[in-house]
């Protein structure tokens, strides 16, 4: 009896480390990407959410301020790409770094340090270009490029990959990397500042959050535009 008990409970422990592996949670970890297989629900609104961590999104939260958009993150049955500190205000490849001001009375830019140092349309068209009209989460997301239309401004329908777009190059491409992580990319072109993306890396630090009124995906970098020629409109 003593030596059954003990195959049972070896069979056991050897299912619950497969379980593991089953069921997602042997998933990669890096200092870039933190995956989520599964549905990860906060009984939040999105604006909720952001207001809730001040200490990542005290950037966006002012910027969003002072745009005079924050209509728009309550606004349901979208994806929203929340940039946090380290994406707007803080490091090397921030926004306020990658697009220096001068300041009145100077002659030399220099890296922002206030959204009021930029026109509102500009930090307008930042934000909005980062709010993509769906829901998009692992549940309808794969590893070809999907141009997806975002809130930016745009002037024109056209062509793209099979796909008939709306918003100039307001438009982002969304992907899973082709990894077992299957971290999510954006605009994975090498015009992006941060160049090509390797398989495995992703541009958000979490992904798939599914607050009340729509998905977020939480993200250190800003992303760019692509720009009208390689959208094949020069």
């Amino acid at each position: 009896m003593k030596v059954f008990r003990y195959f049972i409970g070896l069979a056991l422990f050897c299912f619950s480390l497969s379980s593991c592996t089953l069921f997602g949670l042997d998933f990669q970890s890096n200092e870039e990407y933190e995956a989520k297989e599964a549905d990860n629900k906060v009984n939040m609104t999105i604006w909720e959410f952001i207001q809730d961590r001040p200490d990542i999104f005290s950037t966006l939260i002012e910027g969003i301020q002072y745009a005079g958009i924050e209509d728009l993150y309550k606004e349901p049955g979208n994806t929203h790409i929340l940039l946090t500190n380290s994406a707007l205000s803080s490091g090397d490849n921030c926004f306020w770094q990658k697009n220096p001001v001068i300041l009145p009375g100077t002659a030399e830019a220099i890296a922002a340090t206030a959204w009021e140092q930029y026109d509102k349309k500009i930090v307008r068209e930042l934000l909005t270009y980062h709010i993509v009209r769906g829901e998009w989460s692992y549940f309808n997301i794969d590893s070809s490029d999907r141009w997806i239309e975002t809130y930016g401004e745009g002037q024109f329908s056209y062509n793209r990959d099979g796909q008939t777009l709306k918003g100039d190059t307001a438009v982002m491409c969304i992907k899973a990397g082709h990894d077992r992580n299957l971290p999510l990319q954006l605009n994975n072109f090498e015009w992006n500042y941060r160049g090509l993306l390797a398989a495995s890396s992703g541009s958000c630090r979490t992904t798939n959050i599914h607050a009340r009124d729509g998905y977020i995906h939480v993200s250190d970098w800003w992303q760019p535009r692509p720009s009208r020629y390689f959208m094949n409109q020069e």
